[in-house]
């Protein structure tokens, strides 16, 4: 059977999801700017009320709230488009096509409409700001490049996640724990090496490093900070990405193909993970508990109890214990 058969497949079953993901994101560009032209005119009805007032008709691409809103495509498509119901996957693995090709297949269709959908999104807001003529517009080139980039980055995280992952809610809280991770587990070191050696331990990271450290936590990216360092944060998004697209494709090589219900479908890896979850669980309570008692010994013996007990019950509940479906 051809490769196309396989894609066409695909892109029936997934007809809607990919649909809708590519309309989202070729209009969100568009509207932004038909938005902001609608502003400017309500401002020019309404200049005769106000002397001395000055309305601007510009458009400017550091909007936290445009760039949340770009998240949202890829974490759906990474949900719903690798993984389906068992009558789907059993059906799709019994066709004469490797796991390989399935997966890439898979992947690369919605890398292509996310990719896609975000060039004609440009291509039209192009064709809006030479019919509309804004006084000016910030950042436009940065964040198109810059979106397209980190947009394919978070689809890759959310994809990965899925491969690993027993159920839906197991794969939003792995990609989101992935995406803070980073800072995580530089807070426990902060709070505990200080806390045990003096701030002597504790280096110094000079600027600019400080500013591009942040980037290899991938939440950080829905700030528009990086836009700022932006050869520096794409170039790290583009290299997270890469690692998560490959992380994605071994584990879909060789782990069930099933979603069994349990958090992690590896039982060496979901072991391997709740001994993470409780010694980053006692270590960061016990940061914390060491502080709020003043440097005491122990209030920081006190607050890794706590977190002995809480680490075991997240554990155990969320990652240990199988939990129905979803």
């Amino acid at each position: 059977m051809p490769i196309s058969g396989l894609l066409y497949k695909e892109w029936k079953q997934r007809q809607m999801l990919l649909l809708l993901t590519a309309g989202f994101l070729a209009i969100l560009g568009p509207l932004a700017i038909i938005n902001e032209y609608f502003h400017y005119k309500d401002c020019l009805s309404a200049l005769h009320q106000y002397s001395g007032s000055v309305c601007t008709f510009s458009i400017d691409y550091s909007n936290r709230n445009l760039i949340g809103l770009h998240f949202i495509p890829p974490v759906m498509m990474g949900l719903f488009l690798i993984r389906g119901g068992r009558a789907e996957r059993m059906f799709t693995l019994s066709l004469p096509y490797s796991r390989s090709r399935i997966f890439h297949t898979k992947f690369f269709l919605g890398a292509a409409v996310l990719a896609g959908s975000q060039f004609v999104s440009y291509g039209v807001s192009d064709i809006l700001f030479l019919a509309l003529k804004p006084d000016a517009v910030h950042h436009f080139q940065s964040f198109s490049a810059g979106m397209l980039v980190i947009s394919l980055m978070i689809y890759a995280l959310v994809t990965a996640a899925g491969t690993i992952t027993g159920n839906l809610a197991a794969q939003l809280i792995t990609a989101f724990t992935v995406s803070v991770f980073p800072i995580v587990v530089m807070t426990i070191y902060l709070l505990n090496a200080e806390f045990l050696f003096g701030r002597q331990a504790v280096p110094d990271i000079d600027f600019p490093w400080s500013g591009f450290l942040i980037y290899f936590m991938p939440a950080a990216y829905i700030h528009t900070s990086w836009m700022y360092y932006m050869k520096h944060a794409l170039f790290i998004s583009a290299l997270m990405g890469c690692c998560f697209y490959l992380f994605g494709y071994v584990n879909f090589l060789k782990m069930p193909s099933e979603r069994s219900g349990h958090f992690i479908l590896s039982k060496h890896i979901e072991r391997t993970i709740q001994v993470l979850v409780m010694v980053l669980s006692m270590l960061g309570s016990a940061g914390v508990c060491g502080y709020a008692y003043n440097g005491s010994y122990t209030g920081y013996i006190f607050g890794m109890l706590i977190g002995a007990v809480i680490g075991f019950f997240i554990s155990y509940y969320f990652i240990y214990k199988k939990t129905k479906q979803i």
